[in-house]
């Protein structure tokens, strides 16, 4: 091989895994941007995950999978009688142009329950979103959930 060729096949390489690493995933016109988790101690069987989600149009989120964990659960918080409580949801509205922050424990994330191994930081974890359109079409979307370190 000549080295220009060799040299053209490398800036590809990184270009390719710049893309597959993006921070953004695109599919029928849904945006998930940022997807990330914290780093998990032995022994602890979940984790939370935070992202952004932006729809063309009204959307639902209907449920989510990871090879990580046994379950991924949608969750909020909710004040009830002055104290926080974690509501498990079936779904999460997404409407149409609305950037919907989920990236907030005490707002709309999901939470990876049953976790197989811990996560550790600078990996990432699969996940796959279900989500379902108008016409009850549902569109999977692969993401990429990045470990950042865990809070100290």
């Amino acid at each position: 091989m000549t080295k220009l060729y060799q040299s053209g096949l490398h800036k590809f390489g990184w270009l390719a895994a710049a893309l597959l690493l993006s921070a953004s995933v695109y599919a029928d016109d849904i945006q998930v941007e940022g997807a990330w988790t914290r780093a998990t101690a032995p022994g602890r069987d979940s984790a939370s995950v935070f992202m952004f989600v932006t729809s063309k149009q009204d959307v639902t989120l209907t449920g989510a999978s990871s090879p990580a964990s046994k379950a991924v659960e949608l969750r909020t918080m909710s004040h009830q009688g002055g104290m926080m409580k974690t509501l498990t949801l079936e779904t999460i509205l997404l409407p149409a142009g609305k950037r919907v922050d989920m990236t907030s424990i005490h707002g709309y994330h999901l939470t990876l329950t049953g976790l197989n191994a811990p996560l550790k930081d600078g990996e990432a974890v699969p996940l796959t979103l279900n989500i379902e359109t108008a016409g009850k079409r549902t569109v999977k979307i692969e993401v990429q959930a990045e470990v950042r370190p865990a809070k100290k």
